[in-house]
């Protein structure tokens, strides 16, 4: 089982293979960071975004969970996944 840290580590290398650093200068910020309102993905990259994450944690993320502000910043992403593993 994974932990929230870890899962945000994930989180962030797989957006930053998409489009580059994720911006906050520590780990907190980076936490926080709305990548979807940042335009780190668009939709395209967006599908392949949840692909991974599923693939990764062997789950299956709803429409619900998409359209969750959860799903929105990465920290929040983190715990809906810890959530969904827990």
């Amino acid at each position: 089982m994974s932990d929230k840290a870890s899962i945000v580590q994930f989180l962030i290398a797989a957006l930053e293979k998409k489009r580059g650093p994720v911006p906050g200068a520590d780990a907190v910020e980076q936490e926080r960071y709305r990548y979807l309102d940042g335009g780190h993905v668009d939709s395209f990259a967006l599908l392949h975004f949840i692909m991974e994450i599923e693939a990764e944690y062997g789950i299956t993320l709803t429409a619900e969970d998409t359209q969750s502000d959860e799903f929105r910043w990465i920290g929040g992403l983190a715990g809906l996944i810890a959530g969904k593993l827990g």
